[in-house]
């Protein structure tokens, strides 16, 4: 268990040394994004309304494009690196004795906010990851769009004859045939109300998008602040020279 111990250490130090230039990083993205303030909202929702209206509305919303891909891949991470630090807690957890806890108390604290960042990381993810079907039902509600239908009608027969003047006969014979039908509802008009569900679909998900990256973001800096304060307590918490984490790293704890 040794060798999992010490890789687990260097994992985690990896993620405090690199934690700054992540989080640098994720607030590049953040800004690039482009709508911002108290009414962030209502500022994408009129944007998208503007660009829907055009006509195209099967046409993919490039702005919750890319705070989808941003948050997502950043809500991913999250969710690892808790799980990579989680692991090195664990690990690093000394066998039950009595008294000299006060670094287990740190461990278990430090657990419980990795494992509550983490869970609020994949339940953002499992919550954005239904955007797309969404987005289709909703465009699929829009009448003026031609709808297609096609019917193929596949047919056979098989005939055998026997004692003519020819002799026996078999015949065979099949035919197919293929109908296509293309219907447009309200005159090809575009239904207003439409477009406005849908730009509000999208900018739903844009502000929601945003929220989450925001939210991973704050839990992620007050997580590297606690590994960095609290370094030596979790990696040796009854102290560098104690050697009681037993051939099997048992982390049972009065």
């Amino acid at each position: 268990m040794d060798s999992y111990r010490k890789k687990s250490s260097a994992d985690a130090r990896s993620i405090l040394e690199s934690g700054i230039s992540t989080l640098d990083a994720l607030n590049t993205s953040l800004a690039a994004l482009p709508f911002k303030g108290n009414d962030a909202l209502s500022q994408a929702e009129s944007a998208f309304v503007a660009t829907l209206a055009e006509g195209d509305v099967e046409k993919a919303n490039e702005v919750v494009d890319a705070a989808y891909k941003v948050t997502r891949d950043a809500l991913s991470m999250g969710s690892n690196h808790s799980r990579t630090l989680e692991r090195f807690v664990n690990l690093h957890v000394p066998q039950m004795e009595d008294g000299n806890n006060f670094g287990v108390t740190v461990q278990l604290m430090f657990s419980k906010l990795l494992k509550e960042e983490r869970e609020k990381c994949e339940k953002s993810l499992s919550e954005t990851s239904k955007y797309y079907s969404s987005r289709a039902d909703a465009i699929d509600k829009f009448s003026h769009l031609a709808k297609t239908s096609k019917t193929e009608t596949k047919s056979s027969s098989n005939s055998n004859a026997t004692g003519g003047k020819d002799g026996d006969e078999k015949k065979e014979s099949s035919s197919s045939s293929t109908e296509e039908k293309t219907s447009i509802s309200d005159g090809g008009k575009v239904n207003q109300h439409r477009v406005k569900a849908l730009a509000a679909l999208d900018a739903q998900m844009y502000t929601d998008l945003v929220g989450a990256l925001q939210t991973m973001m704050d839990g992620f800096v007050v997580i590297l602040d606690n590994l960095e304060k609290n370094w030596d307590k979790l990696e040796n918490p009854r102290g560098k020279g104690y050697g009681g984490y037993g051939s099997g790293g048992s982390s049972m704890v009065y």
